[in-house]
């Protein structure tokens, strides 16, 4: 399966934690430890030992804490 339709799948592009953290300004740490994931309710996705990200998702996520960027 070729990329592009993995996304046709998906409906959306999944990024890794780097630039899910760099495009969303958010610290690496959040994004990379699975006990700060799981403790904020971080939206993530695993696919297969990679953990991937929907950049949509982690902007409502990141408005339903209230726009705290450095949780």
């Amino acid at each position: 399966m070729n990329p592009s339709s993995i996304t046709a799948v998906l409906g959306e592009h999944l990024v890794d934690a780097s630039e899910a953290a760099h495009c969303l300004n958010l610290p690496m740490y959040l994004l990379t430890h699975p006990k700060e994931r799981q403790r904020l309710g971080i939206p993530h996705y695993r696919v297969g030992k990679l953990v991937r990200f929907k950049l949509q998702e982690l902007e409502a996520w990141m408005l339903a804490q209230g726009g705290a960027s450095n949780a």
